[in-house]
């Protein structure tokens, strides 16, 4: 058995940003082999542009901070609530009212945004599956979903959704801290994950399955982090998490290539605009 890798975990405030844009906006970024996440401390009134992405990519503005998005046509749209866009290639920029914190999710089609993340690096872990399709480079739209038109739907995992090679899951918001005696600790054969933490505190638990080699096995692990933070989940490593304290707790978790079992449950909300688009 391949020794299993520890998990990468940044807490981004208690490291400098990887880039700070014009007018001030901090940008952290955390890489896994198929995928970059970046978290933006967003500075109120002055655009942060990407200025030619190669494929669409995702972006979240979980609170109504009056966040604006334009895309390389110039279409825009204003989000005034927690709002999940799909972004097409080219340049684009996002503008808000007040100061806020932003994620967007790259596919790793993106070299040179997978560069910026202070872990880019060789992304060769054979148990990661790899990316079955090609950047969509041209045409496309801003498709806004917006939370408050998705209502909770018994027995759906959370609030998923996909391009043709991302997939994220954006939780409720959780008030109170999670139940320790209801967890859910579990791992994957052939995917990475990345846990986005965007309001609350957290702790991520991690063991270690053992392999015929007392030298690689470890402890379990209980790491504490605030919001913002990442932290990037091998395959094969059992994890689960707690969100811990008052107050309300934002979690994302990011995965590529998306997740059959995900699309065969029914439970991805715009599964539709990507059918056929897989290899």
């Amino acid at each position: 058995m391949t020794p299993v890798r520890t998990p990468v975990v940044d807490e981004t405030r208690r490291r400098p940003p990887d880039s700070v844009a014009v007018g001030g906006s901090r940008t952290w970024s955390l890489r896994g082999k198929n995928f970059a996440v970046a978290v933006t401390e967003l500075v109120a009134g002055i655009p942060l542009v990407e200025p030619h992405a190669v494929d669409e990519h995702i972006l979240i503005v979980a609170d109504d901070a009056g966040a604006v998005v334009t895309d390389s046509a110039g279409r825009s749209e204003r989000l005034t609530e927690p709002s999940l866009v799909v972004v097409p290639a080219g340049r684009s920029t996002i503008e808000a009212a007040r100061d806020t914190v932003v994620l967007r999710v790259f596919a790793a089609h993106d070299a040179e945004l997978m560069r910026l993340a202070v872990n880019d690096g060789p992304h060769d872990d054979p148990a990661v599956a790899p990316l079955l399709t090609d950047a969509i480079r041209s045409g496309g739209r801003l498709r806004v979903h917006r939370m408050s038109q998705i209502p909770d739907q018994p027995g759906r995992l959370g609030r998923i959704f996909c391009t043709s090679s991302l997939m994220i899951n954006w939780f409720p918001t959780k008030i109170g801290a999670r139940d320790p005696e209801a967890l859910s600790p579990h791992a994957h054969d052939d995917f990475e994950q990345m846990s986005v933490t965007l309001q609350g505190a957290f702790v991520h638990h991690f063991r270690t399955p053992w392999t015929t080699r007392m030298s690689e096995w470890r402890d379990d692990d209980h790491v504490s982090v605030d919001s913002p933070s990442m932290v990037l989940i091998p395959p094969n490593l059992i994890h689960t998490t707690s969100w811990t304290g008052e107050g309300a707790h934002v979690l994302v978790d990011v995965f590529a290539p998306p997740r059959e079992d995900f699309l065969a449950e029914g439970w991805v909300i715009n599964a539709d605009e990507y059918a056929g688009t897989s290899a």
